[in-house]
């Protein structure tokens, strides 16, 4: 499928070399302060102690019920094989764990059969090379790899029965361009997709399906009769609002149903889930505001049956609407027969439901138990009565458990995975959600993470963490990222507050739509700012030692904040901006301009001032650290370039730029992600006086 490039070699009419010359300038301006990963320090805790941590993704249980697989990588975020990706299994029971690939494999895709005890993974060598597909079957442990499978398939694939993978590709019909020259053609309507399957016996190929647009996303029945998908001619098309399909397929009589059309924002991402049984397929079903474009705010879920060719709408019966974690590989709706668990948007700590199909409607059990408000991904039974989760916190590292759902109470947990052990035998401080009174009087909830050895009543330095987005949540979850390194920061001295700002979900449609208009930035600095004197005011911080540290939207706010508030101390940008000029060249960009404003730049631009931080640059006195890769596919490097030109001429600050070359949005690779975090605590900890 022919995708627009939004970065190619060349970056905004500046050239390869002229991007290194640069790089090279800015770096040279500035002492750069580069300890390595093991650098002593006053503290417990090394760079690799977070980025070289293990992390739980994606789990499925068995369909026996005995086990459940996970996969566990080594860093996050890194381009295989560089995560090390291997496929774990332990049992439910006996709480034995083995792992199922080998020391010198890292996997990128799998599946695990709904039902039969066959594994399906791609996986490539650890030292790099090719990758291939292998079957497992749990129950003999042989293995089997397969020859010959298209790139296609190895991108990513569902299990379509007993014995075929489904999968996306190319349509046949798609015309070869022969034309000379390596070109990107803007705003091109893209390659039809279709799906696909492949037959793991014979190696067959089979064309499924005989759309004429791009199949988004799609989730096949666990018998493999039925498959969900959702599609449009053009899912990422910003000159008008995406419209998408939601399709049945029935494979035994090729009869297609529509189940329903709706406007959607190309950022959207959907849930499917089919009950065991085969008999309906749950969806969430995304609520949209956005003032020109859509963007997803909240999502409840409706229910389709094939049989009855019906659909309806499930009655949440929760103002909040259904829990969104756009960084969790799981779904947050998980069906059994005859019901479906579903975790509720509830702020910083999710709420547990069930939901079960009675002669009457649905009737609604909200769980409780030790576990509850940590739990932010599940397996079930088929029949419902337990339930296999990702338990973790703002200190605490994930693990995955299992407990008994009784009378609406989850009972008797018993943790399964032994994740991190050294890790954890190190001191790692403690954690509690916070709530105060933000912009518009309304209930504002953020995430304090204490050092080691916190004393009560001793004001601490703080430093705020800023989440991107602006519609993504801080939860009370372990989220420690090259991205976001939490304990590094804490393990230096300082207290760290993630603050669910206005325009963040789980809080609401109101709540995050509230930004738009015009009030992207004053809002959450405003959240910001009471919190600082809530904190103040509970002894808690010191109030002339606070820095700001943030990637994507938190950079954005970042930037934008140390034109107000001059007291800051020190701040860190990562993939941040304060030119909107540039900003909306790129798709990405001007999507996001598209949901929150009124105009274009171009189309008012003195509705810009205001906004733009490049027109305030002088105000700032904050020493000032940008962090920026070059081929960042959301935040335009010539939009970095330009917030960072500007601030370093007339501010009074000093401001330091570091790009970092060939890096996306999300760094992929570990050296770059080491720089990253090292720079970041080293200007954090001289600008606040940190340990």
């Amino acid at each position: 499928m022919e995708r627009i490039a939004l970065l190619h070699t060349e970056v905004y009419g500046m050239s390869r070399l002229n991007v290194i010359f640069i790089l090279m300038t800015i770096i040279s301006c500035g002492t750069v302060i580069f300890p390595a990963a093991s650098a002593e320090n006053s503290g417990n805790l090394d760079y690799d102690d977070i980025l070289k941590m293990d992390y739980l993704h994606q789990f499925s249980l068995s369909s026996d019920e005995e086990n459940i697989v996970y996969l566990r990588t080594t860093g996050d975020d890194l381009l295989p094989p560089a995560n090390n990706g291997t496929l774990m299994m332990v049992n439910t029971s006996t709480r034995k764990e083995v792992a199922l690939t080998g020391p010198d494999e890292s996997v990128t895709v799998w599946a695990l059969s709904p039902i039969q005890q066959v594994l399906a993974y791609v996986s490539m060598p650890r030292n790099g090379g090719i990758e291939t597909l292998t079957l497992l079957n749990l129950s003999t442990m042989q293995r089997e790899k397969k020859d010959g499978v298209s790139d296609e398939l190895l991108s990513g694939f569902a299990w379509f029965g007993d014995h075929s993978l489904v999968y996306t590709g190319a349509s046949p019909d798609t015309p070869e361009d022969t034309r000379p020259g390596d070109v990107i053609i803007m705003d091109e309507i893209p390659d039809m997709v279709i799906l696909k399957s492949y037959d793991i016996r014979s190696g067959a190929v089979t064309e499924l399906t005989s759309n004429t647009d791009v199949i988004y996303a799609y989730h096949p029945s666990p018998d493999g009769r039925y498959v969900a998908y959702k599609s449009s001619v053009y899912p990422e098309v910003w000159t008008e609002n995406p419209s998408f399909s939601y399709f049945v397929l029935d494979t035994t009589t090729g009869t297609l149903d529509k189940v329903m059309t709706r406007i959607e924002g190309y950022q959207d991402e959907n849930e499917f889930a089919w009950s065991p049984d085969n008999s309906m397929v749950y969806i969430g079903r995304n609520l949209n505001g956005g003032l020109r474009y859509p963007v997803s705010y909240a999502s409840d879920i409706v229910v389709y049956s094939p049989a009855t060719r019906t659909l309806e709408e499930i009655p949440l019966q929760w103002e909040k609407k259904m829990h969104k974690d756009l960084f969790n590989d799981d779904v947050e709706m998980t069906p059994f027969d005859g019901g479906v668990y579903v975790l509720l948007a509830n702020g910083t700590n999710p709420q547990l439901a069930r939901y079960e199909m009675t002669d009457t409607g649905w009737r609604m059990t909200l769980l409780s138990g030790e576990h509850q408000e940590n739990i932010f991904a599940l397996e079930t039974s088929r029949d419902g009565s337990r339930i296999l989760y990702n338990y973790n916190t703002a200190s605490v590292p994930p693990q995955i458990y299992a407990a008994d759902v009784i009378s609406g109470e989850i009972r008797n947990p018993k943790r399964l995975t032994n994740m991190n052990e050294d890790f954890l035998k190190k001191p790692l401080g403690t954690s509690e959600v916070i709530e105060w009174t933000g912009a518009k009087g309304d209930t504002v909830q953020g995430i304090l993470r204490y050092p080691p050895g916190y004393t009560p009543g001793t004001p601490y330095p703080l430093v705020f963490v800023i989440h991107g987005g602006p519609t993504y949540t801080d939860f009370d979850s372990w989220r420690d990222t090259w991205e976001f390194p939490y304990h590094l920061i804490t393990d230096r001295g300082a207290i760290t507050l993630s603050v669910n700002y206005h325009g963040s979900s789980n809080w609401g449609f109101e709540f995050a739509q509230s930004i738009e208009g015009g009030h992207y930035y004053d809002l959450p600095i405003e959240d910001f700012m009471k919190g600082i004197e809530y904190l103040s005011l509970q002894g808690i911080i010191d109030k002339n030692r606070i820095g700001v540290t943030g990637w994507s939207n938190g950079g954005v706010l970042t930037l934008y904040w140390i034109t107000r508030d001059p007291s800051l101390k020190v701040a860190v940008a990562g993939a941040g901006f304060a030119d909107e000029n540039s900003q909306v060249s790129n798709t990405n960009g001007i999507v996001m301009n598209l949901m929150y404003y009124e105009y274009t730049p171009f189309e008012n631009p003195e509705y810009y001032i205001p906004f733009m931080g490049v027109y305030k640059a002088e105000q700032v006195q904050t020493p000032l650290l940008m962090l920026q890769g070059t081929e960042d596919n959301a935040v335009a490097p010539a939009s970095a370039l330009s917030t960072y030109r500007a601030y370093k001429m007339a501010s009074k600050a000093d401001v330091r730029m570091i790009l970092f070359q060939d890096q996306p949005h999300h760094m992929k690779t570990y050296p770059n992600q080491l720089r990253k975090v090292s720079e970041e605590i080293a200007w954090l900890s001289h600008g606040l006086g940190l340990s």
